[in-house]
């Protein structure tokens, strides 16, 4: 009975989703970053806000998923924005027309990039996440090249398979 050929080889979608995370992962903590350092803050309206109990018996933040909608105001113009993050914050949620106020960070450049000043600034963030999102992309980036490493490795391997010379 003929042995199977097993491969070594990671599949593409498998390549492309893990390249996405990491690659995710990067920007969202360099652009958390550039909001705490550059970023200028604005008092902006939450028109949607949702929390969801997760676990009772979570961590320390933990507990609860929150939703935000949330748009200000910036050189004349309305901008929009929308987060979801991990908090035990356990506000009640708004009715249908109701609004609260909050500060927003957001780039003078390029106020697409924003985010609630509870998520961006530094006073508000705390030590835990600041360093987090220092030494996430440098971890995301050593990630990143090791998977690279791997894949061209199973392609390497494959090659050289298919170079040696067949038993007759």
């Amino acid at each position: 009975m003929a042995k199977k050929k097993t491969s070594n080889k990671v599949p593409l979608p498998i390549l492309i989703i893990i390249y996405a995370v990491l690659l995710y992962a990067i920007y969202n903590s360099i652009s958390t970053l550039a909001l705490a350092i550059w970023g200028d803050s604005v008092m902006g309206t939450v028109d949607f806000y949702s929390s969801r109990l997760e676990n009772r018996r979570a961590e320390q933040n933990r507990s609860r998923t929150v939703f935000k909608s949330y748009w200000f105001v910036a050189k004349g113009k309305e901008y929009r924005g929308y987060v979801a993050y991990s908090s035990d914050e356990a506000k009640p949620s708004l009715a249908e027309g109701q609004t609260r106020s909050e500060r927003i960070r957001y780039l003078s450049v390029f106020p697409y990039f924003n985010k609630p000043a509870m998520l961006s600034d530094f006073d508000e963030m705390g030590e835990g996440a600041i360093i987090y999102h220092i030494l996430a992309p440098i971890g995301c980036l050593f990630l990143l090249r090791l998977v690279i490493r791997t894949a061209e490795t199973g392609k390497r391997r494959n090659k050289q398979r298919g170079n040696l010379p067949q038993n007759p």
